[in-house]
């Protein structure tokens, strides 16, 4: 004696997952994901908010967080490396280094984010799984 009933269609499709196709496409967040995975860091965020006020060496940031010079060197060259930040040498004496943000790379950046947070385009029809 089974006291279980069948189900019906409509019971059965409103219980199965949604498989749908929907029209979206994948929004292209590689390398932004990369740059907010490096600016993620908070003593590299820390370093590249000092660098958008002006062009500054190793010992200024040092001086400007309290931190080691060998840590903020690294920071730098990740920062670097990002291609979020660029460096010139000292013409008198080439031991000193200066260090910007890279104007494009901070452009694309935020053309970037502002790409991802613009929701004008919101559809704010709820989901139907």
């Amino acid at each position: 004696m089974a006291s279980s009933r069948m189900m019906g269609a409509t019971e059965e499709a409103a219980l199965a997952p949604c498989k749908r196709a929907l029209d979206l496409p994948t929004p292209p967040v590689g390398e932004l994901a990369q740059a907010l995975a490096v600016l993620g860091q908070p003593v590299r965020l820390r370093i590249f908010a000092l660098l958008t006020k002006r062009e500054l060496c190793v010992c200024e940031i040092t001086d400007a967080l309290g931190l080691r010079q060998n840590l903020v060197s690294n920071h730098l060259r990740v920062l670097k490396r990002a291609g979020l930040v660029q460096a010139r040498r000292d013409v008198v004496d080439s031991r000193w280094v200066y260090y910007s943000p890279d104007v494009t790379a901070v452009e694309s950046l935020r053309a970037s984010l502002m790409g991802l947070l613009d929701l004008s385009e919101l559809d704010t029809t709820p989901a139907r799984c």
